[in-house]
């Protein structure tokens, strides 16, 4: 997946060959995962998907889209996982993509037929999960060691679900860094997290140039330019990964001021950096942070 995965479980009545089995079963459910739904893998099935005009799917992926067309709606088209032409229009290659023109906005164009577990689409729309696809295996993961666990962490490139608390430490939360952007290695906050999930998106890692012009992997559906919102970071804590992973990008998408409403609305707990290294945090937010 290109990013760092780090599982952390405690117990104090399993062994340590146990544990050490069931954390080489939640890397190997990441490694899974990538080989199903990776655009980058020509025989992954979304890359079959993309290929296509849809049909009888998994059960998984009929799910995955259905979670993509809810979240489509409720940020009203800021989440669009069919903004991946525009990924390649920027210079984010490697993927299987077929070339095309299209860069409209077509996610609403796929239909849903859930008793014969089908979806159709034009064959020039192409879905990417870079925005929901690693919360939604760290929910997974995390789900499957919670039945066996109490205590535990997944963290999949800072998109990170809890579950209990950090019993080693004294504690029945995690307590989870969020980095500073501008100052890579040193803590922005910290927040103290039990039964919630944290994700931070931001501008600071993964960026190029393409035809002289600075680009990144976060794409502004309105624009269909990389997004130019005023914000380096944004974290969020909510219920789940799949959540927090697609929130985080939608409020750096809108920037502060839009997003700080759509986060209030929602009673979503927020933390904004922008560029120009002010910090914004709503009061939801505080309430998670550990005030040492």
């Amino acid at each position: 997946m290109k990013t760092d995965i780090f599982v952390e479980l405690l117990s104090q009545t399993l062994s340590q060959e146990e544990m050490s089995s069931d954390i080489a079963t939640a890397f190997q459910m990441f490694r899974d995962f990538e080989a199903k739904f990776s655009r980058f893998r020509e025989e992954s099935e979304l890359s079959v998907f993309n290929a296509g005009e849809g049909g009888k799917i998994s059960e998984e992926l009929f799910l995955l889209l259905q979670k993509c067309a809810f979240f489509h709606q409720e940020t009203q088209g800021i989440f669009d996982p069919s903004i991946l032409p525009v990924l390649e229009k920027v210079g984010y290659s490697g993927s299987t993509l077929p070339k095309t023109e299209k860069l409209s906005h077509v996610f609403s164009e796929l239909i849903f037929d859930k008793e014969n577990q089908t979806v159709t689409k034009p064959k020039d729309v192409f879905i990417d999960f870079g925005g929901i696809g690693k919360g939604y295996i760290v929910d997974q993961v995390a789900c499957f060691l919670s039945k066996k666990y109490t205590n535990g962490i997944v963290d999949a490139g800072g998109d990170i679900m809890t579950f209990g608390g950090d019993k080693m430490q004294g504690l029945d939360a995690f307590a989870i860094d969020i980095e500073n952007p501008f100052d890579p290695g040193q803590t922005l906050s910290m927040v103290l997290l039990s039964e919630m999930a944290i994700a931070t998106s931001g501008l600071s890692r993964r960026h190029w140039i393409h035809e002289g012009k600075k680009e990144h992997h976060i794409i502004d559906p309105t624009t269909e330019e990389s997004v130019h919102s005023g914000l380096m970071q944004v974290s969020v804590i909510l219920p789940n990964a799949t959540m927090a992973d697609v929130l985080a990008k939608t409020l750096l998408i809108l920037g502060l001021d839009q997003g700080l409403s759509f986060a209030e609305e929602r009673k979503i707990p927020a933390l904004f950096v922008s560029e120009n290294k002010t910090i914004t945090r709503n009061s939801f937010f505080e309430h998670y942070e550990w005030k040492a």
